[in-house]
């Protein structure tokens, strides 16, 4: 098949659905697939420079195409792009199926307007973004929101050939938009487990960064944003010190336009001494952090499909999560799910990182869960079927 892979942006700085397009790039080219991805040329702040190009192992071609502003893009998601709109006019009728990721923004309103023109089906992919409000966005952003949905991000939505679900939650939520129920697949983000087979020594992490060999690591690595939970987090910690005197909380990931607030809050809370800050961690210097950590922990006020949680699971560290992560129903059993609640939270943090017999059973049955339901082979087996229905339908 010929596949157009679309997405908005296709920078590491923005975290979970740039893996996800990655992922699944990779794999499809590996079954001799065609792929090509469709973005813009955007960064966090900036544009997107020639070295923080993504590069695809595999015959993959990626057109990073002019955003008309940058500012535009940053702070309002409106990634406008003539070049890529005159791209879809000329080529789109040379695919067979069209995967858009994110379900609001003007990528979406050209593959629904080009995809009917040329007869070419789309499944569309939100990746948690059906809210419309979230509690970090101002009441200008969530009236955009609103505003956009009812001229066009529904119709876009309920015309696409299958709408991509991460969870049944998400499910019900297309259902609610009118997207009819079998026109909803479930087909959950997958990892590459190829890269957990051969885990970096332990140490590696500790030693490069000065932590010492008693102290015990919680570890947080996402995206610094405010639906993160850094701020519960940070405030759980400050008990967690004051009861495990050898607690260390590592805070890794790009900013997600927090970083400033919770620098802040770790000065004003007088723990600056016990928490480090790595900035962003990817590839090995990832793997590292995940394998020395007595527990990865996160908290997020809203969250439909982490991929954090999956890694750190498959690297057999205690997981703690809250139950507004979408990943919970798969942590339960496996690792820790608390409420939204600091004391919730300080509490499990408090059992995983004190009973060494716990953590010893997380590590056995995190890797093993990972394996049975988030193989990244398996879900492009189901994504295989679902483009080839989509095709015949």
């Amino acid at each position: 098949m010929k596949i157009l892979q679309v997405i908005p942006y296709f920078s590491w700085s923005y975290g979970g659905p740039v893996r996800v397009v990655y992922e699944l790039a990779h794999k499809l080219a590996e079954r001799d697939h065609e792929v090509t991805i469709y973005t813009t040329d955007v960064a966090r702040g900036h544009r997107i420079g020639e070295s923080e190009k993504i590069i695809v192992a595999g015959d993959i071609d990626i057109r990073y195409f002019k955003c008309l502003s940058n500012y535009a893009a940053s702070r309002f998601d409106l990634h406008l792009s003539r070049q890529m709109q005159t791209a879809f006019k000329r080529e789109i009728g040379s695919f067979d199926i069209v995967h858009t990721h994110e379900w609001r923004g003007f990528h979406n309103a050209c593959v629904w307007h080009y995809a009917r023109k040329y007869g070419i089906p789309y499944v569309l992919q939100a990746h948690g973004a059906l809210p419309k409000a979230l509690d970090q966005q101002s009441n200008i952003f969530v009236l955009a929101k609103h505003v956009s949905d009812a001229i066009i991000n529904t119709r876009v939505l309920r015309d696409a050939s299958k709408a991509i679900a991460l969870t049944q939650a998400e499910a019900l939520a297309y259902e609610e938009l009118g997207v009819e129920k079998r026109n909803i697949a479930i087909v959950p983000n997958g990892l590459d487990l190829s890269q957990f087979e051969k885990l970096p020594a332990r140490g590696t992490f500790r030693e490069k960064y000065g932590i010492e060999s008693n102290e015990k690591i919680v570890l947080f690595l996402a995206r610094i944003h405010k639906t993160k939970g850094l701020e519960l987090l940070l405030r759980a910690f400050c008990g967690l010190q004051n009861e495990v005197a050898d607690a260390k909380l590592v805070i890794a990931g790009p900013d997600g336009g927090y970083l400033a607030r919770v620098s802040a809050d770790i000065s004003r809370l007088g723990i600056t001494d016990n928490v480090l800050l790595t900035g962003p961690l990817y590839g090995q210097a990832k793997l590292e952090a995940y394998v020395d950590a007595e527990a990865y922990v996160l908290p997020s006020s809203y969250d439909m499909f982490p991929v954090s949680p999956i890694e750190a699971c498959a690297c057999g560290v205690p997981t703690i999560v809250t139950n507004r992560c979408g990943f919970a129903d798969a942590i339960e059993g496996v690792g820790c799910v608390v409420d939204y609640d600091a004391d919730q939270l300080l509490s499990a943090m408090r059992l995983v990182i004190t009973s060494a017999q716990l953590r010893d059973k997380m590590r056995i049955k995190g890797p093993a869960m990972v394996r049975e339901r988030y193989d990244l082979e398996k879900v492009v087996d189901d994504l295989e079927q679902l483009y080839a229905t989509c095709l015949r339908r």
